[in-house]
């Protein structure tokens, strides 16, 4: 009888370790969640319709992923999400760039995530579900950990969501899995310590993740693979674009991490505090925003290898798809390449070229003189390096690459902005002793110089230019356009609006480069039709680094590239609206905004998209608020296109705009259409 009462007593202790769990906000469907006196389990169709299941444990004491299995075969096991997380203090706003938080006199903090959880929540979300956890902590940040399954797919999003009421916060965090390994000797079908991955030459690699401490890996493509004992695989991997803030250069750090000692193996994803430039400025936490701190899992019953293939899927292997009637066209690099050229000779292939060309750039337009060459200058000099200028954007087009000349000028107008000519101009940025606005020169022909910023705009009118605000809101253009909406030179349609990047990151929200889109959006309330373009603002470039994180492109709808002669014809499409942005994983090739007879609005949208798609929005304004209306995508499946129309009833509007977000942070957009140009 005592033996008998001490079983029962023990029963009864672990039936009271089991935390809570709210089954409220869960509706059976592609993903079915059964919930037992210690364990949740959970059991969804990946893309051949096989039935995986994951169990994870309700008692606090033990692993929170008892097992992710196929069929009995078991690929992850005895598994803890884990989290490091370093803050720093804020400088000058959210919108900051220049900023390098270390160097704060405060300093920086790093803490060690724990969880201990307290009560667990599961919701259904179209045809996927989410499994939450409270219970984490990490120093300043308090909330819990979740993971979300797609049905249709075997990706699972694994996300810290916690939040800070401190002021000013800047961070970045590190994030993984520990598991149990081989050298586990408990029974299961525990993780291989070898990983897989590509290393920066493309070449697969094998390493060994053992030793104490996180072995950091410079890889291509973002991810990492280990095998299970059961033949299964696992590979981590961090959000494409949202978990890299953005910098001035884009060297590889070593993004992914691996870790086997003592029984368990650990891999992740990884940002480091300072990448040795004096601006570096992390990631932004707003007083009670929810920041969610994700890293990817990918599921696989076969090998590491073929797991790693189908990860690539979802950036294409970081290629932006061609699409019948567009050419691509990325924006805004400081490649120096004249000065080099000069020095090389014309037929020296600068390594930017090979790069963009292999990640299916059709056209890039570049700002040389940034740093480099003599664009102030009022001599000869300057009409010499733009010459060298035009003649090697010449000699790296070709019939699958074109390279159109711009300048960040940054004089007259104020703040940084670009500008592009459709053909070679030559002019100086003021104006030389004794010179002339318009003047002959026995070389070049006319040559302009601009004084002022009457004279500015005039050129720009006379020679067919286009211009733009680069980094708007942020970096040399704090304040800009802003100060300048009155201007005629800024009202005029040669200044086409605004720089569109995903800068800076606050992961509160799906939507990247929300300073720009709300600069968007208020630009067209002032009255005018503005664009944003996509750019992408870095230095020199080649085949090493991790451009993609930091990759935008415009889809310029163009039916054949045109030779260095008619590279206006881009500007021309620019001018027009006729692209749309896109980071390259959701795709939009047919999108219009027309009006409804009622008054509203009616979107259609062609969409094609690698990562499940999170929502759609509608945004519109009446030249004096914006509004918008949020439509979830919650039951789309990865690797898919469809058609969808959607209406927003919005009396007043004169102005909208389209954008589709995915579930990594990714998107697509279009320009504002005004309701004059609509029937």
């Amino acid at each position: 009888m005592r033996r008998m009462a001490l079983v029962l007593l023990c029963a009864a202790a672990a039936r009271a370790a089991a935390v809570p769990v709210d089954l409220s906000q869960y509706r059976p469907g592609a993903v079915t969640v059964t919930a037992g006196a210690e364990s949740l389990t959970l059991r969804w169709p990946d893309e051949r319709g096989r039935s995986w299941s994951a169990e994870f444990s309700l008692d606090a004491a033990r692993p929170l992923i008892t097992a992710i299995s196929l069929a009995g075969r078991t690929v992850v096991e005895r598994a803890r999400p884990v989290y490091w997380c370093e803050t720093g203090k804020r400088r000058g706003g959210w919108d900051q760039f220049f900023d390098f938080p270390p160097s704060h006199p405060e300093g920086t903090r790093r803490f060690t995530g724990t969880l201990q959880i307290r009560a667990a929540r599961v919701r259904t979300a179209g045809d996927r579900v989410e499994i939450s956890f409270d219970g984490l902590r990490a120093g300043i940040f308090e909330g819990g950990v979740a993971y979300t399954f797609y049905p249709g797919s075997r990706l699972i999003h694994q996300e810290a969501f916690l939040k800070t009421d401190e002021p000013d916060t800047a961070y970045f965090y590190d994030a993984g899995l520990r598991m149990a390994s081989e050298a586990d000797r408990r029974p299961g079908n525990n993780m291989e310590s070898t990983v897989v991955f590509y290393d920066t030459a493309g070449q697969l690699r094998r390493a060994a993740a053992g030793g104490p401490e996180r072995q950091p890996q410079q890889v291509r493509y973002r991810a990492l693979a280990a095998r299970a004992g059961s033949g299964g695989s696992l590979v981590v991997f961090p959000a494409p674009h949202q978990y890299f803030f953005a910098r001035d250069f884009t060297s590889n750090m070593g993004s992914v991490w691996s870790r086997a000692w003592r029984g368990e193996v650990r891999l992740g994803i990884r940002q480091l505090p300072d990448d040795n430039s004096p601006y570096y400025p992390w990631m932004n936490a707003p007083p009670g925003t929810v920041q969610r701190m994700g890293v990817f899992l990918l599921v696989s019953d076969g090998g590491a290898e073929a797991a790693l293939e189908d990860t690539l899927r979802f950036t294409h292997r970081d290629r932006y798809p061609a699409i019948e009637g567009y050419k691509t066209l990325a924006a805004h690099w400081h490649f120096a390449y004249t000065v080099q050229a000069m020095a090389k000779g014309f037929d020296w292939t600068p390594p930017f070229k090979p790069v963009l060309k292999e990640m299916g750039v059709d056209a890039a337009m570049i700002a040389d003189f940034h740093g480099d060459g003599h664009p102030r200058d009022l001599t000869d000099v300057r009409l010499q390096e733009l010459e060298a200028y035009y003649r090697a954007c010449r000699a790296q087009s070709d019939a699958n690459f074109l390279l159109i000349p711009s300048e960040e000028a940054n004089v007259h107008l104020g703040g940084h902005w670009a500008v592009a000519f459709p053909k070679p101009v030559y002019w100086w940025m003021d104006r030389p002793a004794g010179g002339a606005f318009l003047g002959r020169h026995p070389r070049y022909g006319a040559v302009y110089s601009a004084a002022n910023p009457a004279e500015m705009i005039d050129l720009i009118r006379r020679e067919g230019g286009i211009l733009y605000q680069s980094h708007p809101r942020t970096k040399g253009s704090t304040g800009f356009p802003d100060k300048i909406r009155e201007t005629d030179y800024f009202r005029d349609a040669s200044y086409l609006g605004a720089g569109w990047k995903a800068m800076p990151s606050d992961l509160s929200t799906l939507r990247q480069g929300e300073r720009s889109l709300k600069l968007l959006d208020d630009m067209n309330n002032w009255g005018q039709p503005k664009k944003l373009l996509g750019e992408v603002d870095v230095f020199q470039i080649d085949a090493t680094h991790e451009l993609w994180a930091h990759m935008n492109v415009n889809y310029v709808r163009m039916a054949a590239l045109p030779g260095f002669d008619d590279y206006g014809r881009f500007l021309d499409a620019l001018a027009r609206g006729d692209f749309f942005i896109s980071t390259g994983e959701v795709l939009l090739p047919e999108a219009t905004i027309t009006r409804e007879a009622a008054g509203g609005i009616r979107a259609r949208v062609r969409a094609r998209w690698t990562f499940p798609l999170a929502f759609a929005e509608i945004v519109w304004g009446d030249t004096v608020r914006t509004s918008r209306k949020v439509i979830p995508l919650e039951e789309t499946r990865p690797f898919a296109s469809a058609s969808f129309e959607w209406t927003a009833e919005a009396n007043g509007w004169r102005w909208a705009r389209v954008a589709v977000w995915d579930v990594a942070g990714n998107g697509a957009f279009i320009n504002p259409v005004w309701k004059e140009s609509t029937r």
